[in-house]
């Protein structure tokens, strides 16, 4: 009788249990419905075939003496931070069918390589200031194995690029600031084998939007890759251009209704990679004018060297040397008149360190010589040596 009330109890007591517990999920709020998410940006545009990606370069940039924007194209304030460059670019160049390329560029460095017809200066010469560029804009068709493009377009021109994120220094060599950034035109090419591209095209000119004269330029490249680890790029550029020869520079200075004549231009680009964390890069460049004086023609040429090691995978170091050579004194302006026939040469190291694959913190120690006064002191009295200390941070996103 005991044992019956003893289960008679217990069964109450579980009884009891289960009718509490129901009464609390009856009366506990149910889970909120989970949202259903949406395409994020990035998923729209990957499925829309559309790339994004931009970077942002910052410096500071002290120098010795006063620099020479003939030699250090973007380095033309002694002594100072900056924002260079803040670039983004939009694209879908698909293999087949229709694309295009948008590139923007804001920072000090877009007032330098901005195109006559561009620039935000009323005087709309090349290089003539703004902080803002559209840098590239093209339309594109592709086709088996022609690829065609309408609209302005990056040179095919030298080993070094605008985007100073895909550079390996923090300065630009002599010879990046002796040919053109952009063109502004038509280009087609042609994939000849898996290795091998061949580039034609007509366009306006050396950094033209706008043309300063009737004449147009035709440009011829060819692109080959000998094995997996040594290529060569060829280019030549070849049109009548006009010149403004008193200022003693055939690229960013050239004013309409100045003088004309053929300017001519080939590039070689040499790139062999001599172990997997070790390359080399040789540069050359040739360029003639005539009729910078009125007569004749006159020209300089330049050759330009990279080693680039990899030594971890955060750290690596770039060493650059190069020599150009002004024989009629119209590529670089000098602080010593007559101008004549100059020979400058700079050696360049590079450190960059990279804590993550998005940025990049990179110093820079570089020596600057020429035969004749290119620099001035703080007296104002011609220098023939300059030396540059760099430090500069680069994002990429």
């Amino acid at each position: 009788m005991k044992s019956f009330h003893r289960s008679a109890i217990t069964a109450a007591v579980a009884l009891a249990v289960v009718a509490a517990a129901n009464v609390r999920a009856e009366d506990a709020p149910a889970p909120a419905a989970s949202k259903p998410k949406g395409p994020t940006l990035a998923d729209i545009l990957s499925n829309s075939s559309i790339d994004v990606k931009g970077y942002l370069d910052a410096s500071y940039i002290a120098h010795s003496e006063t620099p020479n924007s003939s030699v250090q194209v973007f380095d033309t304030t002694k002594n100072s931070f900056g924002l260079h460059q803040a670039g983004l670019t939009i694209s879908s160049t698909p293999k087949e069918g229709f694309g295009g390329l948008l590139n923007l560029t804001a920072g000090s460095d877009a007032g330098i390589f901005c195109s006559y017809g561009a620039c935000a200066t009323s005087g709309t010469t090349a290089g003539s200031g703004g902080n803002f560029d559209v840098t590239q804009a093209y339309a594109q068709y592709a086709s088996g194995m022609w690829t065609f493009i309408g609209g302005k377009f990056a040179t095919l021109a030298g080993a070094e690029v605008i985007d100073s994120s895909a550079d390996t220094n923090i300065t630009r060599s002599i010879l990046f600031g002796k040919i053109p950034f952009t063109h502004t035109g038509v280009r087609a090419t042609a994939a000849l084998s898996d290795s091998t591209s061949l580039i034609m095209g007509v366009n306006n000119g050396w950094d033209q939007v706008t043309d300063m004269n009737s004449g147009k330029t035709a440009e011829l490249g060819l692109t080959t890759a000998f094995t997996k680890d040594t290529s060569l790029a060829l280019s030549v550029y070849s049109g009548n251009e006009s010149m403004q020869p008193t200022t003693y520079s055939m690229v960013a200075t050239a004013v309409p209704g100045a003088i004309n004549g053929t300017r001519t231009l080939v590039d070689a680009v040499f790139t062999t990679n001599l172990t997997s964390t070790t390359t080399f890069i040789l540069n050359g460049d040739h360029v003639s004018q005539d009729n910078v004086f009125g007569v004749g023609t006159e020209k300089y040429w330049g050759l330009a060297a990279y080693l680039n090691y990899q030594m971890t995978d955060k750290l690596r170091w770039s060493l650059r040397a190069e020599e150009l050579r002004d024989d009629s004194g119209v590529a670089v302006a000098t602080a010593v008149t007559p101008a004549g026939s100059n020979t400058l040469k700079e050696v360049t190291l590079t450190v960059g360190y990279a804590p993550v694959k998005s940025f990049e913190v990179r110093g820079e120690l570089r020596a600057d010589h020429a035969d004749k006064g290119v620099f001035l002191d703080s007296a104002g009295l011609p220098q023939t040596s300059m030396t540059t200390v760099g430090v500069q941070g680069i994002y990429k996103f």
